[in-house]
């Protein structure tokens, strides 16, 4: 079931927005949703969060996800898109050549279960040279 299937891109947006007033109050962390930022998160979760730590924080993961995501809308281009039965989570849609598919919840998700494997830097570079080569 897609919990996500009614949300617009305005949903996903205030969710972000959200996000970086408790980025802001709860661990002093100023987002302005450049690419740069992704590596301040990654500094945050080494911090604050362990690894297999998913199922733990899912409102989190949630508002975490649309940040990401908007960063990438924002400096790469896209489009959120959550009404698709058969993606469960949210992508955010690039229209080029290709249609590029990003599901930046799903992400967030890993990054908090797997570590660092999973980087949200490492994220973004794949997204950005994906496009690139497109």
């Amino acid at each position: 079931m897609n919990i996500f299937r009614h949300w617009t891109p305005g949903d996903f947006e205030r969710e972000a927005r959200e996000f970086c007033e408790l980025a802001r109050h709860d661990y002093g962390l100023e987002l302005d949703y450049t690419p740069a930022t992704i590596k301040e998160l990654e500094a945050l979760m080494a911090a604050h969060f362990t690894p297999g730590s998913a199922d733990d924080h899912p409102a989190l993961i949630v508002s975490m996800g649309c940040y990401v995501g908007e960063v990438i809308v924002r400096s790469l281009g896209g489009a959120w898109q959550a009404d698709e039965e058969f993606f469960h989570s949210p992508a955010v849609v690039i229209e080029g050549r290709l249609q590029t598919r990003t599901f930046p919840l799903s992400r967030v998700w890993k990054r908090f279960e797997y570590g660092t494997v999973q980087s949200l830097v490492d994220y973004y570079g794949e997204v950005r040279r994906t496009l690139a080569d497109l």
